[in-house]
């Protein structure tokens, strides 16, 4: 039972942290500044936390980061782009992509270093 509180409290965090930064900035400068923030959360917590509770961690990664980040959100604006731009549509799909994963090994290689510390 206190994984489940732990997930679905990291997910309402998440999902609120989300509409806030949603609501301040554009839907695809949003887009873009939840997936790398989450990716980097989700390397970080990796190396970090591993050590933690279960529970911290599904807060973490399940809950938090599963709700902040928004591949739905990411496959709605790739396919609006592609009926419009087909050239676009890749470009974006593979920037972000790769964007993500260096966010999230970057993220991986400074929670190592604090755990080294």
């Amino acid at each position: 039972m206190k994984r489940f509180l732990a997930v679905g409290v990291g997910g309402m965090l998440g999902a609120l942290a989300r509409a806030g930064i949603f609501e301040a900035i554009s839907s695809t400068a949003g887009l873009w500044a939840v997936n790398l923030f989450g990716s980097f959360v989700i390397g970080y917590a990796a190396a970090r936390f591993h050590k933690k509770s279960a529970e911290f961690r599904l807060f973490i990664s399940t809950g938090f980061v599963g709700s902040f980040t928004t591949f739905s959100a990411f496959s709605a604006q790739w396919f609006s782009l592609l009926e419009a731009q087909y050239m676009a549509a890749i470009g974006f799909a593979l920037a972000m992509t790769a964007a993500s994963v260096l966010m999230a090994a970057g993220g991986l290689a400074i929670g190592r270093q604090a755990m080294a510390k």
